[in-house]
């Protein structure tokens, strides 16, 4: 609800309940719940504005340091590369013993603790010179601020932690082809992620921190494939997707808004997304056992990953949508049986040696997926849901016009007809929601 909103009931709660709209414990209740979400709002500001003051300090310290830096001795310049640390480690003793209670310095005083490790690193190195490429400072700034992330119980340094180790595994699968180390070191912020989302599953910290993990695995698991069978990753990142969107329909499932529901949008929209991709051809091609990659930069060992993960994901998705529709999610199928469908394409693929079927198969599943997206919608006469399905319709047949040899005449006309479908299906769900208003 806008704050406007929230303000003008909280004034009017007074005048309801002395017209008897409401009774008097049902305003205290209102009164409490709205008084709670604009504190969570003023509170959310506090830490951002908090966030931003750290960076601000931490920049104009380096600024300062950077200019007399060349005239310094060997010696003064190693203590300036500890003093930003150790003043950090005293603001957050401070914070730990005088306002543990405040979101707000405990995610500043994180902040600036873990972006003095960063500078202390790389001001020691530099002054003795130290060699080292970018991926052993990254993974050795993350392993040393990671205690910060427990002792202060802040999120922002554990979203850097994640996006570090993920940059990390990336220049090492650059570098020497296997990033597989990648998994154990994530593991080691899965028990504060855990405890955030088992504390309130809703909250702003746990919010943030399930979006970046579910947006790190789309990168980790692609970094960390030996991809040493062409194509596998279909089955995988299909099974992935299914698993994200099926378990979101368990877990903050009441909730109104997409922001609420990290793991349902990205798994819906990644579902979209893939199905589009695998109605092109290039995904199908030179796939399967007849185009088995070997070579020193290959290592089969490794490659036991990549047939754990295409194993697991889908048998994970089949049980998620069996239980699905066991509590009639029914909309959960179409979503479910995307990795069914991606297992048969690749095993018809990988036979054949054709992508014609593949392709045919995929460009019906997103067909279906719109339509039932665009059926959906008008059921809860819901916009957004309306215009995704829309979306999903028309980014299918404009990449099938742009594939044929149709007269752009026909092209233009059809691309009329669906912007036209598009207006008049947002109009009537408009008036439809203005009536019921």
């Amino acid at each position: 609800m806008a704050r406007k909103w929230t303000s003008q009931l909280l004034a009017d709660l007074p005048r309801l309940v002395s017209s008897g709209v409401i009774d008097s414990a049902t305003a205290e209740r209102l009164k409490a719940h709205y008084e709670m979400q604009t504190a969570v709002v003023k509170n959310w500001v506090l830490i951002l504005f908090s966030i931003l003051g750290s960076l601000l300090i931490g920049l104009g310290i380096i600024l300062l340091l950077a200019h007399n830096w060349a005239d310094m001795p060997r010696l003064i310049r190693t203590m300036t590369a500890f003093l930003p640390l150790v003043l950090s480690q005293c603001l957050a003793g401070y914070v730990l013993m005088r306002r543990s209670g405040s979101t707000a310095w405990r995610e500043g005083s994180g902040l600036v603790l873990m972006l003095s490790i960063s500078a202390c690193i790389a001001m020691v190195a530099q002054v003795y010179h130290i060699p080292g490429d970018i991926g052993l400072f990254v993974i050795t700034w993350m392993l040393l601020g990671l205690p910060v992330v427990y002792v202060l119980d802040c999120t922002v340094p554990a979203i850097i932690y994640l996006v570090g180790i993920t940059f990390w595994a990336g220049d090492l699968q650059y570098s020497w082809g296997h990033a597989l180390a990648y998994w154990p070191v994530a593991l080691l912020i899965a028990p504060y992620i855990y405890r955030q989302v088992r504390k309130n599953p809703y909250s702003p910290k746990s919010l943030l921190l399930l979006w970046t993990v579910s947006i790190a695995l789309f990168f980790a698991i692609g970094i960390t494939l030996e991809k040493v069978m062409p194509g596998l990753w279909i089955v995988i990142y299909a099974s992935l997707v299914s698993c994200l969107y099926l378990i979101g329909g368990f877990w903050h499932s009441d909730a109104p808004s997409i922001w609420q529901r990290p793991f349902h949008t990205i798994g819906s929209a990644g579902t979209a997304v893939l199905a589009f991709i695998f109605t092109f051809e290039w995904p199908w091609k030179d796939i399967g056992w007849g185009y088995y990659r070997q070579g020193y930069q290959y290592i089969e060992t490794f490659a036991v990953f990549d047939y754990v993960l295409a194993f697991v994901l889908p048998c994970a998705a089949a049980v998620l949508l069996v239980s699905s529709v066991r509590r009639k999610k029914s909309s959960s199928i179409l979503y479910g049986c995307l990795p069914l469908i991606a297992i048969a394409a690749y095993a018809i693929g990988s036979a054949a040696d054709s992508y014609l079927a593949a392709q045919m198969m995929f460009n019906a599943y997103l067909f279906i997926l719109g339509l039932a997206t665009v059926i959906s919608g008008f059921r809860r006469m819901t916009l957004r849901i309306i215009n995704g399905g829309l979306f999903i319709l028309i980014a299918l047949i404009a990449a099938r016009f742009f594939d044929s040899n149709l007269p752009f005449i026909v092209r233009g006309l059809v691309f009329i007809a669906l912007g036209t479908i598009f207006l008049v299906a947002n109009i009537i769900v408009s008036r439809k929601r203005r009536v019921r208003a």
